[in-house]
């Protein structure tokens, strides 16, 4: 199985290079989480079928991916943007851009209880995309502020 996954390590590599790291840590940790991807579609895999492990694997490597991306987007990135400069997230309100919209405060508010996108968009009556879209606009500007 590690010789499978060793040939395969180039095809992890290129999906990881169409997310586009920012640094040499993010596309290692990338790469850690495609590996895994990899594995488990080669756990999975049947040679009778007749098709290749690549072709196979893709998706599995994709996702894995996108998962480790969306652990790093959670809401503690918005409580680490935070942390350092109040060191009381009960004033994490004072930081948001002063256009910030109530709903994009309740979105915030929402997802740093724990709420989920799905939930937020059901509450809200409003498609998850865009209440996704709302709330990572958002956590750019606060990064944004917070570079300056």
């Amino acid at each position: 199985m590690e010789d499978i996954i060793e040939e395969n390590m180039g095809l992890v590599i290129s999906i990881v290079n169409t997310f586009n790291p920012k640094n040499d840590t993010e596309r290692q940790d990338l790469i850690d989480a495609g590996r895994i991807g990899l594995w488990k579609a080669i756990q999975k895999y049947n040679p009778k079928k007749n098709v290749k492990v690549c072709t196979f694997a893709w998706r599995p490597i994709r996702w894995s991916i996108i998962r480790e991306l969306r652990r790093r987007n959670s809401c503690v990135s918005l409580n680490e943007i935070a942390e350092p400069l109040t060191h009381n997230k009960e004033r994490i309100w004072e930081l948001l851009p002063s256009d910030t919209t109530d709903q994009e405060k309740e979105i915030v508010r929402m997802r740093c209880e724990g709420y989920r996108f799905k939930e937020i968009s059901e509450e809200m009556q409003e498609d998850p995309d865009v209440i996704k879209n709302k709330f990572y606009k958002l956590i750019r500007k606060l990064k944004e502020k917070h570079n300056d």
